[in-house]
């Protein structure tokens, strides 16, 4: 109680005339008078948390001597340290301040934070309370490949994971730290879900047809409350269904847009429309998206069929060539027989046997490359096509479909080529070194 009741005072202090700023290891509140220093001197003290003051001077005083004459007073607080990859912050200000910055850390403690806030990459929980359960960083495409921005600098978010809920968790927004991370998430949703974000008239357009426009709030006003629970919820919901799965996200996010623009009323305010539309809009998309998968499998099964028969007729004819070097390697062997035949019997021209042997190995080195040309055509092929065709099937099932038939194929080809060379060379020395003296 005594750091809640110290993180209030300083949050109702800096709502007040103070400043506050909070870093990772010191809090500093200035413009304080000689009443709120001693205040927050006496609620720092049984945490038994360093204290420092200053005057306007800069000159460091005790918190029992400070004389309001030299005021106002700057006060530096200096927070325990944090266990290892653990953010604590003791202010909602600070809070607020921080979720604005890419800090990597899964853990946040919150000095203000009543329940648990547990996402897709963090995990936010009360001051010295660990994480309920390990932070799963899953893999998510980034909003930005999705929202086309106009204005000099990026805000819509490079990655939502810190703002999605993770599964059913759900919180309650009357926690003052709970909605100060919820105003920062809704707005970091609402700016995921449009085809365009104009930064300099703040506003969000949505290609449809028909076209929609929303305008988004100021910085300076309030999101989530005009949202409510509800259409928080209905923001989770809707932003956790586009993102779930990453090679669908951008089907679903213009199936989302296109719903949502159906809806109709331009020139509304971007959360009151939200709050009023989402629901409905999100249940056309999800409607949308079956029909579409229905579409697509009818689709698939003819890909997948003319996939099969692509790969049924490329093994046949990595076989057929398979066959043909066997046929041509048989053929050199039994001319390269005839051949010692000759050597043996007959004072034939050992310049004429050389270049019969030579033919006959060229021909099964011709019949060799064409057959190892082939099949690297075909995987290159292969290669090129996959993510323009077959995008829609997972590595796994793409390397047990094609990949593997199509190796074993290769592999049985690679094999005879290299015994059929191995062949001829032994053929080839056994000729040249033969003699007829040796009967």
């Amino acid at each position: 109680m005594s750091i809640e009741n110290l993180a209030a005072q300083l949050d109702a202090l800096d709502a007040a005339d103070a400043f506050v700023s909070e870093g990772a290891e010191s809090i500093t509140v200035s413009n304080l008078s000689v009443g709120a220093a001693a205040e927050i001197a006496s609620l720092a003290e049984p945490l038994g948390w360093e204290l420092h003051a200053y005057d306007r001077a800069d000159s460091e005083w005790s918190t029992d001597a400070l004389d309001e004459e030299f005021g106002p007073f700057r006060l530096v607080l200096d927070k325990p340290p944090s266990p290892e990859g653990v953010l604590r912050l003791l202010t909602n200000i600070g809070f607020a301040e921080w979720l604005g910055r890419d800090d990597p850390r899964m853990h946040w403690q919150i000095g203000r934070l009543g329940c648990d806030i547990i996402t897709q990459s963090v995990s936010f929980t009360p001051w010295d309370r660990q994480a309920a359960a390990p932070v799963i960083d899953v893999s998510q495409r980034s909003p930005r490949s999705l929202v086309r921005e106009f204005s000099g600098e990026r805000v819509v978010p490079a990655d939502l994971r810190r703002w999605l809920l993770r599964g059913t968790d759900q919180i309650s927004i009357d926690d003052p730290s709970v909605a100060v991370w919820t105003e920062v998430a809704s707005r970091k949703l609402m700016l995921s879900l449009p085809d365009e974000f104009d930064g300099e008239e703040r506003i969000m357009r949505f290609k449809g047809p028909p076209r929609l426009s929303l305008r988004l709030p100021d910085v300076d006003e309030k999101v989530a409350p005009a949202l409510g629970n509800n259409g928080f919820v209905d923001l989770q919901a809707a932003l956790a269904w586009v993102f779930e799965i990453e090679r669908e996200t951008e089907m679903r996010h213009i199936l989302l847009a296109t719903e949502l623009a159906r809806c109709s009323g331009s020139g509304d305010t971007a959360v009151e429309f939200l709050r009023d539309n989402l629901a409905s809009a999100l249940e056309g998309a999800k409607t949308a998206y079956q029909v579409q998968l229905a579409g697509m499998s009818s689709d698939a099964l003819k890909t997948l069929a003319e996939l099969r028969k692509s790969v049924s007729d490329e093994t046949s004819k990595i076989t057929e060539a398979t066959r043909q070097i066997i046929t041509a390697v048989a053929g050199s062997l039994a001319v390269g027989a005839g051949l010692i035949a000759v050597r043996l019997n007959t004072a034939v021209s050992p310049l004429l046997i050389l270049l019969v042997m030579v033919i006959a190995g060229a021909y099964v080195a011709i019949t060799i490359l064409s057959g190892l040309m082939f099949t690297i055509l075909q995987r290159r092929v292969r290669k090129e096509w996959q993510p323009r065709l077959y995008r829609f099937l997972s590595k796994t099932d793409y390397d047990v479909l094609v990949t593997r038939p199509a190796r074993t194929a290769e592999r049985t080809l690679w094999w005879c080529s290299g015994l059929a060379t191995i062949a001829i060379v032994v053929m080839a020395l056994v000729i040249v070194q033969l003699r007829p003296e040796a009967l």
